[in-house]
């Protein structure tokens, strides 16, 4: 995962018994890296200029075989994964932190008194979900290794949830779980291909799709029996500040093979699959890195090589994401700061939100007023309409998944008996978590209800204080435009 510019120490990971050596199918295939609703595509930023070809280093893992530097489409910036269609981007291998050594396989982990995932979800397979995969040829060790790959995931979310406290906030990995002698924990497939499917990224990547893990409500994460990587995972470099943000669909790959299972390797390339580090974030290294360490993301790479920073002095946030919490990861960003206005992973819809988001207001572009509930009232079927920005509790608004939440209430901003016509009236209502609340704030700054296909719109065109809120079609006119403060 890191480059030998520097030696590190082998990363440890607190909150789980780990070793210090590892530190339902169903849901539809689709395109691997699909388009935003616009067809828009912005990968590796839109400026991007076509990397050389990089030089191999086996012995590191840095091996380029199937990887292509494109001059022209969705990878450049990066590198193609040749033969996966639909395209598949990456930026590249990565090399093995100090203390692990791709040909150097790791030992297995005793079983944990206590291991458990501190906070699962739902049935434990529906939605967006992390999937630990043990993907190997002949040489079959999943029962051997089953205890150590539950831990890896296992630390994985302790990485997630500490770097998302630093800033106030919670964030779990939301894995494919099961219940396991009463606990919580992640499930791992067992996942056999052919030997020759291990040699490199496409070719593995290929073979268990072809088994069915292709679910665009996926991440990968393969855990390989192999020693051709340390690391590698695809990255769409996506800076998109919007659920459309391509980071947020699947199907998405992470391989670690075997001489780097290791929970903070898995958390890199779980990183790189959500959406680190967008090559325009303020500290990026230009190969979907960072350069302020100490951070899991943080490495001198291919193709500039640039040097380090050492900002956050305490070698134990090498365990953690994002030092400055300014590049991919934060939980709160400061109002107009990078990860306020790019993408941030964390609001990747992958994470469980844990505790709640700020509230903030809603402000019409057109009108320069407010999304306000009129009168202050808190009862189901409270008109909602433009006012007067207040800063009162009537015009605060939060982010929950996909739901808007009047704080003041409780309740969620609703389209009245779930209708999709031009014209619905939008409403406060009991949150029920139904399609007639759920809500995705673009890029483009529309608020559009999906089931409808329609956007929150002041009704009219008007801007006066108690202009009805409804839904239109999604016209990019000033009265369907909303800045969030």
């Amino acid at each position: 995962m890191k480059a030998t510019v520097r030696q590190r120490r082998p990363l440890l990971i607190a909150g789980v018994a780990l070793l210090m050596a590892l530190t339902g199918q169903g849901g539809a295939a689709g395109a691997h890296v699909p388009l935003a609703p616009d067809g828009q595509v912005s990968v590796f930023g839109a400026d991007a200029r076509p990397v050389a070809q990089p030089s191999d280093d086996a012995a590191r893992g840095l091996v380029h075989r199937g990887l292509v530097a494109d001059k022209t489409g969705p990878c450049v910036g990066g590198l193609r994964v040749t033969g996966v269609n639909p395209v598949m981007c990456t930026h590249g291998p990565d090399a093995p932190p100090s203390g692990l050594a791709v040909g150097k396989q790791v030992t297995a982990a005793p079983a944990a008194v206590a291991a458990a995932l501190s906070v699962c979800e739902g049935d434990g397979v529906s939605g967006r979900r992390v999937e630990i995969l043990y993907v190997h040829g002949n040489t079959d060790r999943y029962g051997q290794f089953l205890e150590t790959f539950r831990q890896i995931g296992e630390g994985v979310d302790v990485i997630y949830n500490e770097s998302a406290r630093e800033t106030g906030g919670e964030r779990h990995v939301r894995f494919v779980t099961e219940t396991v002698n009463g606990q919580c924990r992640p499930v791992v497939r067992n996942v056999r291909v052919a030997d020759n499917a291990l040699g490199d990224l496409g070719a593995s990547v290929n073979a268990i799709r072809a088994l069915g893990y292709n679910r665009t409500d996926r991440k990968y994460m393969m855990l390989t029996e192999a020693n051709v990587y340390c690391g590698i995972g695809g990255f769409a470099g996506d800076t998109r500040k919007s659920d459309d943000n391509r980071s947020n669909f699947g199907p998405e790959y992470g391989r670690s093979d075997n001489g780097c299972w290791n929970a903070a390797v898995a958390a890199h390339e779980l990183g790189h699959n959500l959406g680190a580090v967008n090559n325009n974030a303020p500290n990026a290294s230009g190969g979907a890195h960072c350069t302020d360490e100490y951070d899991v993301m943080c490495y001198s790479d291919e193709p500039n090589h640039p040097p380090m920073r050492y900002i956050c002095t305490d070698r134990n946030h090498e365990n953690r994401l994002d030092c400055g919490h300014n590049d991919y990861y934060s939980t709160n960003p400061p109002a107009g700061s990078y990860l306020a206005n790019n993408f941030n992973v964390a609001d990747n819809l992958f994470l469980i939100r844990g505790g709640q988001a700020p509230a903030r207001t809603i402000v019409g572009v057109g009108s320069n007023r407010c999304l306000d509930v009129s009168g202050g009232r808190t009862t189901d079927g409270a008109v909602v309409q433009l006012w007067d920005c207040l800063n009162n509790g009537a015009q605060q608004w939060r982010q929950d998944g996909n739901a808007l939440v009047n704080p003041q209430s409780g309740k969620c901003l609703d389209i009245d008996q779930a209708a999709t016509a031009n014209g619905s009236k939008v409403q406060l209502w009991t949150c029920y978590g139904n399609t007639a609340q759920h809500w995705v704030i673009r890029a483009d700054g529309s608020i559009f209800n999906p089931p409808s296909g329609r956007c929150l719109d002041a009704s009219g065109r008007g801007t006066a204080n108690g202009t009805p809120i409804i839904i239109w079609d999604c016209l990019g006119l000033p009265n369907q435009l909303w800045s969030v403060r």
